[in-house]
């Protein structure tokens, strides 16, 4: 108890917890087929190519993100190898520089056209994304270092992201047997829960790219849904999906930690395709809450999945391939679509 005389006893107030926000932002395909690089070199006067116009518009939704997420479903090997179109695609790698000019940090490259190029494509790609160490880059490899390790990010706030990405299809292509190159597959199941695994303990979040499914269908398979929760149980925070180049929704699935959520495909992102429903893609957008005990022990949770739709535009013959937000697109825009060649209802 106090003594006469002295100074009252002051409280003594518990440590508080910790929280840090960041958000997270996904798209889906980007899909660069020759127009566009044409029309990025012609935009660049033929001294190398400027993709920044095609992807302006949406441009402010990324770069405010801390974290941003893109399947790059075509091959960055065109700085040696011939530049190509489908069926067996090869870019200028200023394509990727663009998507890290955005602000892109967490990049797909397991996907159907990942082995387009062959053995040099896939180190070609390799080479080009260990020149960017600040982006985390999972999928395709040309070495078992490459294979084995987990693609972590961070950002100052001190959260990690980890980045996994599998692919069910390679359109038949494979790399030479005495290969250690290689992409991680879909089917191969034990290997992605070994890597979730894996993952958990050297980040806060982790983002699982699955291409899978069928070019087209507009929703996915109850197989799909199947492996999103087997994924989600075994660790995946979130599922990003994508190859049908068309929107198929998303969902929570409950786990025994609490919930993922799992976009089953976010269509196109950039793109030269010919079809109305490939016209329109959605940009994903999280919250993602880290908080801290005083004890020391760390919770992370996502929230608030919101899809921001996005269309792709081009005039008359493909001229001028290029983005917008629905919520920025016009009537006008919509009724100079170039698609509206083959779908007049656009």
């Amino acid at each position: 108890r106090e003594t006469p005389g002295s100074p009252a006893s002051e409280p003594v107030s518990a440590p508080e917890p910790v929280s840090r926000q960041v958000t997270l932002v996904a798209a889906g395909d980007n899909l660069i087929h020759d127009v566009i690089w044409m029309q990025a070199s012609r935009r660049a006067g033929g001294n190398g190519y400027d993709f920044a116009p095609a992807y302006e518009a949406i441009a402010p939704i990324v770069a405010e993100a801390d974290f941003a997420f893109v399947n790059q479903e075509t091959v960055l090997a065109g700085a040696e190898l011939p530049l190509s179109n489908y069926p067996r695609f090869c870019s200028p790698p200023e394509v990727g520089e663009t998507m890290l000019d955005l602000g892109f940090n967490l990049i797909a490259t397991a996907n159907n056209h990942c082995f387009d190029q062959g053995e040099a494509g896939v180190r070609l790609s390799q080479e080009f994304w260990d020149s960017h160490p600040e982006a985390a880059v999972a999928g395709s490899y040309a070495d078992a270092a490459h294979r084995d390790r987990i693609a972590v990010t961070g950002n100052e706030d001190g959260v990690r992201v980890a980045l996994i990405a599998a692919t069910e299809l390679t359109n038949g292509l494979s790399l030479p047997a005495d290969s250690e190159g290689g992409v991680l597959r879909l089917g191969d199941k034990e290997a992605i829960l070994e890597k979730l695994a894996a993952a958990r303990e050297q980040a806060d979040i982790v983002v699982l790219s699955l291409h899978w499914g069928a070019e087209g269908a507009s929703v996915p398979t109850e197989a799909q849904k199947q492996l999103a929760a087997e994924f989600a149980e075994g660790g995946a925070d979130v599922i990003l999906g994508h190859h049908s180049h068309v929107l198929q929704g998303g969902e929570w699935i409950e786990t025994s930690r609490g919930r993922s959520y799992v976009a089953y495909s976010l269509g196109n992102f950039l793109n030269a395709q010919s079809t109305a429903d490939t016209m329109v893609g959605m940009i994903l957008t999280f919250t993602v809450e880290k908080t801290t005990q005083p004890d020391g022990t760390v919770s992370t949770v996502i929230q608030d999945p919101l899809f921001y739709p996005t269309v792709n535009h081009y005039d008359a013959h493909y001229a001028n391939i290029r983005m917008y937000l629905l919520r920025d697109y016009t009537d006008e825009l919509a009724a100079a679509h170039g698609v509206r060649g083959n779908f007049p209802g656009f």
